[in-house]
């Protein structure tokens, strides 16, 4: 068992992703719902995100080993819950990954189109007098894809907060609350 100044290593190892969740959860949803904080916001997201299932991972890992240290006969179901509810924070964290470099790509084509546009003349009016939307042939399409995206990758949010929170629970319910001897 891993263990830091003697103490097991589990219990310091927990509260990275516990903060690093929370901050990804904050500024994931910043970012997707407040476009003009998304230039300030993006590359400190894109960290978390890569980052945040790494701590879950060395979280889960160095609870195994302390799960396995003290329960060699077998782990109690607390601990099953624990274990098992840290692997759907785990999951729900890598497959966010895809998900927010999708959006984030599509985002900045969004605005490389927004400042192609910009240096251009305004738009020939129509017959009617219309004037033309964007040049941009794919901006309604990236707009509807974005959309979607952008709600996966909040459900997947929600998700991770729902799972940190459920698995520190169990994690607390354990330690403090005696559900296992």
């Amino acid at each position: 068992m891993t263990t830091i100044l003697d103490l097991p290593l589990h219990p310091l190892a927990v509260h990275a992703p516990i903060i690093l969740v929370a901050l990804l959860v904050l500024l994931g949803i910043a970012y997707l719902l407040i476009p003009p904080l998304r230039r300030l916001l993006g590359w400190a997201v894109a960290v978390l995100v890569l980052v945040t299932p790494a701590a879950a991972y060395g979280s889960i890992f160095s609870g195994q080993q302390l799960a396995d240290y003290t329960y060699p006969d077998g782990w109690p179901d607390a601990v099953q819950a624990h274990h098992d509810n840290g692997y759907w924070l785990l999951w729900t964290l890598i497959a966010l990954i895809p998900v927010w470099f999708l959006f984030a790509g599509l985002d900045r084509g969004r605005r490389a189109a927004l400042l192609r546009n910009a240096d251009a003349p305004a738009p020939a009016a129509t017959e009617d007098g219309e004037a033309k939307g964007s040049d941009d042939p794919a901006a309604t399409g990236r707009k509807i894809i974005m959309f979607v995206i952008g709600l996966v990758a909040f459900a997947l949010l929600v998700l991770a907060a729902w799972w940190v929170y459920k698995t520190g629970h169990t994690g607390a319910e354990m330690v403090w609350g005696g559900a296992v001897q």
